[in-house]
């Protein structure tokens, strides 16, 4: 008996499902591999578009914190390994300094690029006389893993780039499309430099990159920081003032001399009478006197009660005061060893004052004449050691007297011979006479003591001096220091008048802030 075998297609069927199977996991595979290769480089290159700008700002804090050493230091960029200039031709405004490469990171893979530009205000009256800086950074991160950039990335149409880098069409080429242009990602040139050059389209060129790399820019504009006066008494410690027989007010020397209208609301000059405002950095305030101003505290508990405060009072206004750092003194002229200072003709320039050091404390006399009759004279005087003498200043002088140790004086030892309202440049006596007490260094005290008799007329900013006032002593003007004793609560009619023309017109940088910061995102 034959059997009969029956056919059918049910392996056919199995070939088949499992062909597709192995073709579409080749596909899934492919796609997988290609997406995760994708996801790995747009994922390092997230990483390092962030790591770009982090760059950016530490070359930015660098530049930065080389400014600020201007303040007393005015050629620091030689020994810190800056260049100068930093292209040729100079951006403008200069002049400049650069320092390259500055390395960050593991391995170094991130590094910046610091360029620092000059631009110097015009002379005063139009301006300041100060110097204003620009700070660029750029930041570079490198690439790892393959060069290339999103899908979205298209590929520029027709020619050769760069056949003419004078060619602004063909130096846009450069900044590619697509991701490379928003990650500003390099991968065989520098699209900035081909088209921008140093951002100031000076030498524009075609440089290639060491290696693939995202680079971000930055720009600060760091403008100088002057003294302010914008009250009567700040102190970055404590006060404790005025006696109870003494007073704390204010007036406006472009009215005249000084008198007392702060109780008497129908005198023309009641309201520049009521403006001697004590702000103090911390809780620490005590009074006994009338304070005929605001007051206002970091964290203290003052109130209304117990005398007469007549402005608001506020106690929650922390700020911070800078430390006052001595003059370069290279190039100066020694002070005159018979301590009558002539300064020259040239002096009348406020843009070109008369520049005098003493190496030693000043314990003799000393007096400074105008360089001409009645005439407003500038001249700076450094001390390096106390000042125990009697100053005399002539009419017209405006003088800035800095100095590293203590000082100590009777008010009637101090004389000013300029008056309110004299000058219409600076109708302020009191600032005609600037005394700057050097900040000390850490751990060590500076003292400024004013004893009787007498009345000053001058300016105090020592922001690490404890200033004291004795006895009947009148000083006008205005005073920034540490800490500031004025009789106290136990007695005394010490008075303090602050003058309002001190708030304006005081140009001595101590210190530099940040203006603006921009990122450059071309």
């Amino acid at each position: 008996m034959k059997m009969q075998l029956e056919r059918t297609d049910t392996g056919n069927a199995i070939i088949c499902a499992l062909a597709t199977i192995l073709i579409m996991s080749l596909i899934g595979a492919g796609v997988l591999m290609n997406c995760t290769t994708r996801y790995n480089v747009t994922a390092k290159q997230l990483k390092a578009w962030k790591e770009a700008l982090y760059a950016a700002e530490a070359g930015g804090d660098i530049g930065f914190a080389e400014v600020r050493k201007l303040v007393s230091n005015p050629s620091p960029w030689s020994a810190d390994g800056w260049t100068s200039p930093a292209a040729s031709p100079a951006p403008t405004p200069g002049p400049s300094w650069s320092k390259a490469p500055i390395t960050f990171g593991q391995a170094n893979s991130l590094s910046s690029i610091v360029t620092v530009d000059k631009l110097t205000d015009a002379a005063p009256p139009a301006g300041t006389g100060y110097d204003y800086y620009r700070i660029r950074a750029t930041g570079i991160a490198r690439l790892f893993g393959l060069p290339r950039a999103g899908m979205d990335d298209a590929m520029l149409a027709g020619g050769t780039y760069f056949k003419d880098t004078n060619v602004k069409a063909n130096r846009a080429s450069a900044r590619g499309t697509g991701d490379s242009l928003l990650r500003k990602m390099d991968f065989n040139y520098d699209h900035f430099i081909a088209t921008y050059g140093d951002g100031d389209f000076n030498s524009v060129s075609l440089q290639t990159v060491s290696s693939p790399q995202i680079t971000r820019r930055i720009e600060l504009v760091a403008v100088p920081q002057m003294v302010s006066f914008s009250g009567a008494l700040r102190l970055t410690n404590s006060f404790n003032g005025p006696g109870s027989a003494g007073v704390v007010d204010s007036y406006d020397s472009k009215n005249g001399a000084y008198y007392f209208a702060a109780n008497n609301p129908s005198d023309p000059h009641y309201a520049d009478s009521r403006d001697g405002d004590v702000s103090v950095a911390t809780p620490n305030f005590t009074w006994g006197g009338p304070i005929y101003g605001d007051v206002s505290t970091n964290g203290g508990n003052v109130t209304h009660s117990g005398t007469q405060i007549s402005g608001t009072i506020d106690n929650n206004v922390p700020f911070t005061i800078p430390p006052l750092a001595k003059p370069d003194t290279t190039g100066w002229s020694p002070g005159p060893a018979t301590y009558i200072i002539n300064p020259p003709a040239s002096s009348t320039n406020s843009a070109t004052p008369a520049q005098y050091v003493y190496s030693s404390s000043l314990a003799a006399g000393v007096t400074i004449n105008a360089a001409l009759p009645l005439t407003e004279t500038y001249v700076t005087v450094v001390v390096t050691g106390d000042v125990n003498a009697n100053i005399t200043i002539a009419r017209g002088v405006n003088a800035k007297i800095y100095f590293t140790g203590n000082m100590s004086t009777k008010a009637a030892n101090i004389l000013n011979n300029n008056v309110d309202n004299g000058v219409p440049t600076n109708p302020s006596r009191a600032g005609h006479l600037q005394f700057y007490g050097v900040s000390p260094p850490a751990g060590t005290t500076q003292t400024i003591n004013i004893d009787p008799p007498g009345d000053l007329y001058a300016t105090f900013y020592a922001p690490g001096a404890d200033m004291t006032l004795t006895g009947n002593a009148n000083v006008y003007g205005a005073i920034v220091a540490h800490n500031f004793t004025g009789n106290g609560q136990g007695g005394g009619n010490t008075s303090f008048h602050y003058d309002k023309e001190l708030a304006t017109g005081f140009t001595v940088p101590v210190d530099y802030r940040v203006a603006s910061f921009v990122e450059d995102v071309r």
